[in-house]
């Protein structure tokens, strides 16, 4: 069964979310001085294909350390909703959930691991990647409610960058309120994936990310493994 790699590689200069650290790799020591080569990272807990843990956005919240590892490996739904523009994703874009379940039957509930699909990855680096689809508030509650806890993303965030969409089921102070309903409620969400669109409906994933005492997000190593 192949392996797929599902991130951006870390490297100086990459794009980073607006006012986000920039990233720097450099040399500590090396082989030619020291014998070794050691290298210098400087770079913001949020950098390229990330986690996001509670405690990015709220107080007390579980830090990277804490996050059950049960729900970062393991069975994952990958949503297909390709997006050419910047608009708000909504229960009605997911086909996959909307069907009707089996006469007499209820929908089974999903796995902790549901990836959207948009293909706005292709778009990384690009002055467009700011204005990237985002997924409405009502959308996050459904996902919730079926059972997911890892909500996985192509985008550089479920909730709008630019601020250019208005979502309807937001109360006017909120920012981030897909950031403050999943991770408010104990979730984890992975932003700024690759590839996803190449995926099937259903995959075993990795995203594991480092173990930083009290950290509130962390780089991960995203792979699929497809049959």
């Amino acid at each position: 069964m192949p392996l797929i790699d599902l991130s951006h590689p870390l490297e100086s200069g990459m794009p980073v979310y607006p006012g986000d650290p920039e990233v720097s790799l450099s040399p500590a020591l090396r082989i030619a001085d020291d014998d070794v080569a050691v290298s210098r990272l400087d770079l913001g807990s949020h950098a390229g294909t990330h986690l996001d843990a509670p405690a990015h956005v709220v107080r007390g919240g579980a830090t990277v350390d804490q996050l059950p590892l049960e729900w970062l490996v393991g069975r994952a739904m990958v949503l297909q909703c390709p997006q050419t523009e910047a608009r708000l994703l909504r229960v009605d874009d997911v086909g996959a959930l909307t069907d009707a379940p089996p006469s007499g039957g209820t929908r089974p509930r999903l796995p902790f691991i549901v990836c959207l699909a948009t293909g706005w990855d292709q778009r990384f680096g690009t002055a467009s990647m700011v204005e990237h689809p985002a997924v409405s508030l009502g959308l996050a509650q459904y996902l919730w409610a079926r059972g997911a806890r890892v909500l996985a993303l192509d985008t550089l965030s479920p909730d709008p960058t630019a601020g250019q969409q208005e979502d309807e089921g937001a109360t006017s102070s909120s920012a981030m309120p897909v950031h403050e309903f999943w991770l408010g409620n104990g979730g984890v969400i992975v932003e700024n994936l690759i590839g996803l669109t190449r995926l099937p409906g259903v995959v075993e994933l990795s995203l594991l990310p480092l173990r930083f005492r009290g950290g509130d997000g962390s780089p991960v190593r995203a792979v699929a493994r497809v049959d």
